[in-house]
């Protein structure tokens, strides 16, 4: 399991010298040998990776030290392999319908200027106390510098980048390891961890609820999504203010526009970071080792004549990046993720087994008028997601009994899932919980 660590370098005056050289350097290698090989490509000739790697690492092996120099094509060659083997896969017909066109590597520069990054190999550099120290560098020479963030992974680490954020006015380091143990809830865990047992839950991903979870056992949870919208529509407002401002006076972008931007996306990251660690903790603990997700395939390429639809899907929901930490998160969890197609999940009825005959009669509810039933309908998406890898019965959870909700502030304990009152009417013979309160998870670490 590999993982990266990002932090922030605070060099002084002279290590932050060296370090633009570094930088500076490095991505004029980047782009110098990017460009030899571009132009062999789109000339029709052969693209000669070793003979440009040779020829470039004896160029800037003493500017910038051979082991940097040999990272630096290395990552360009990859680079370029990828690229040949989207090609190829274009051509045999395995390609997304979207991706109709593939690109070679690119430059690393911003408008007409060069991006300040590096690379460095894992024996380059080395965590003392609060600096890293790095060498290796040629002419540049050595680096003492220090940083603030926090390391919260334990294990062998392995290649390094450092680059320069010229809207903050910035340097990063990402620092990637081999994970052996991990900071969780400010315990050491070792990781992947162990399943507690083989259930199996369904996860159906919304905008207005952002994960509906269906564990076989009958439970489900419930996580809001209205935080994403409320992120979204307020940047969204701010941005579009700030934007007019800067037409009246002929200008297009800014330092504080992308700025803006950039803390829209941080902020949508840090709620779906919180909103999949804690779901994936909350079905840890419940025991599931399995988890079936919903994948809308190519929602974001369809598009939709509702601009109000689309924002929603691009901006607010995040999907990719939702999926993905999914993933990530689960693995640390020794939990076993799968994507199925979620095609007319959300409106078959869980008992009649078909979506000929029902209704969506308001937003979030799927009624059955042969059974009189009225469900929730991202939980049903849910419960018929797992439906499609194991054979289940549906619950009066469906219907929001004893349904848990999951909402930023105060803390939840696995033990009192189900005691929370209702989301939606239950069906007729049965009879919702009371007196439960709204809560979010807060799940005790595993040792």
């Amino acid at each position: 399991m590999r993982r990266t660590v990002t932090i922030r370098l605070l060099p002084d005056k002279d290590s932050e010298t060296k370090l633009r050289v570094l930088c500076s350097l490095s991505s004029k290698l980047w782009n110098e040998v990017n460009y030899a090989r571009r132009r062999m490509f789109f000339e029709a000739k052969r693209v000669d990776l070793k003979g440009t790697y040779r020829t470039f690492y004896e160029k800037y092996k003493t500017l910038i030290g051979s082991v940097t120099a040999q990272q630096i094509l290395n990552k360009n060659n990859e680079a370029w392999r990828s690229f040949f083997s989207l090609l190829k896969a274009k051509k045999e017909g395995r390609l997304p319908p979207f991706m109709n066109r593939v690109s070679p590597p690119g430059y690393r520069k911003r408008g007409n200027k060069r991006e300040l990054w590096a690379i460095l190999r894992n024996d380059q550099y080395r965590i003392d106390g609060d600096y890293i120290v790095i060498k290796g560098l040629g002419a540049v020479g050595s680096l003492r510098v220090r940083f603030s963030g926090r390391i919260h992974i334990i294990g062998k680490q392995g290649r390094a980048e450092i680059r320069y954020d010229a809207d903050e006015k910035k340097w990063y380091m990402h620092i990637s390891f081999e994970v052996v143990e991990k900071m969780i809830r400010d315990k050491r865990v070792r990781v992947p961890m162990k399943p507690l047992w083989n259930k199996t839950a369904g996860v159906d991903i919304g905008i207005n609820n952002l994960l509906a979870v269906y564990v076989d056992d009958g439970s489900a949870l419930l996580v809001s999504g209205r935080p994403l919208k409320s992120i979204s529509f307020y940047w969204r407002n701010r941005i579009a203010k700030y934007q007019s401002t800067l037409n009246r006076y002929g200008l297009w972008t800014s330092r504080r526009l992308r700025k803006m931007y950039r803390r829209w996306r941080r902020q949508i990251k840090s709620y779906v970071d919180w909103a999949v660690r804690n779901t994936v903790e909350w079905l840890y603990y419940k025991g599931v080792s399995k988890i079936i997700v919903g994948y809308p395939r190519y929602i974001a390429q369809n598009p939709n004549k509702n601009s109000k639809a689309n924002f929603e899907v691009v901006h607010v929901w995040s999907y990719g990046y939702l999926l993905r930490r999914l993933r990530e998160v689960a693995e640390e969890y020794g939990v076993e993720v799968e994507y199925v197609d979620e095609r007319d999940t959300s409106r078959t009825c869980p008992i009649c087994r078909t979506h000929i005959g029902h209704k969506r009669i308001a937003r979030g509810l799927l009624k059955c008028y042969k059974h009189n039933i009225v469900f929730n309908a991202d939980l049903v998406g849910a419960f018929n997601i797992l439906s499609r890898v194991k054979t289940i019965a549906p619950s009066p959870t469906l219907s929001g009994v004893g349904v848990t909700r999951l909402r930023p502030g105060a803390g939840l304990n696995p033990a009192l899932a189900g005691n929370v009152a209702q989301n939606l009417p239950a069906p007729k013979g049965t009879h919702a919980l009371q007196g439960g309160e709204e809560v979010s998870y807060t799940a005790p670490t595993a040792a």
